[in-house]
């Protein structure tokens, strides 16, 4: 096993200077972390209930999204955890009562994400309405489902049982040439999308993979 010392603010790192791995059961844990040794600069934490690793930035102030940007639960001013690069599958919850046009996710400052693919996760079957569909759009295109559902949306043939599901593909998402371009930086948006009409149940996810190239706060 290597040595463990501690850094100059507290922080247990490796003799190699890599902070010693970390983790707790949930993103509201995650938040819930008060102790001085936990709220260090570079401290970085395991949620283990999705794999994701989040990095403590004593000095940003971005708003907190749950997805790359977690407030502590004491609200201080200054002081982040942030989604740590590399693979990443984020998960922005919907439900059938979700607004037409509101912003599932907006890429904070000091953030670039690589668009690999998109689905969706239903948790509670999508029905009811008029030939209800939805879809995903994106700031790039801003069109209505051109990340996923299409033109046409997803339908409750589709969303109306409780899974994995892979969706329609987006018109900028279909052709390898598109997928390169799929590129987002600071303030660049994720949005939902009512194509027709709007079911009367329903809840879930919508789910971006990709990779989290850098979110180095602000």
């Amino acid at each position: 096993m290597p040595r463990v010392f501690h850094s100059p603010y507290g922080a247990p790192i490796y003799a190699d200077g890599s902070p010693v791995a970390a983790s707790v059961a949930t993103l509201a844990a995650l938040k819930a972390l008060s102790d001085l040794g936990d709220l260090v600069h570079g401290n970085e934490v395991t949620v283990d209930a999705d794999g994701s690793k989040w990095r403590f930035h004593s000095s940003s102030a971005l708003t907190g999204d749950d997805i790359l940007v977690a407030t502590p639960d004491a609200a201080p001013s200054a002081g982040r955890w942030l989604r740590c690069p590399g693979a990443v599958d984020l998960a922005l919850p919907i439900a059938f009562g979700t607004a037409d046009g509101a912003v599932l996710l907006t890429i904070p400052t000091g953030a670039r994400f690589k668009l690999e693919s998109a689905h969706w996760e239903v948790t509670t079957g999508f029905t009811g309405g008029s030939s209800s569909a939805i879809g995903v759009a994106s700031s790039l295109n801003a069109t209505a489902g051109d990340i996923l559902g299409g033109a046409g949306g997803d339908v409750t043939a589709t969303l109306g049982t409780a899974g994995i599901k892979t969706g329609t593909i987006g018109a900028i998402m279909d052709t390898d040439a598109e997928l390169h371009a799929q590129m987002y930086v600071a303030a660049s948006n994720f949005t939902f999308e009512r194509i027709t009409s709007a079911y009367t149940a329903g809840a879930g996810y919508v789910h971006l993979v990709g990779t989290l190239l850098r979110n180095a706060g602000a």
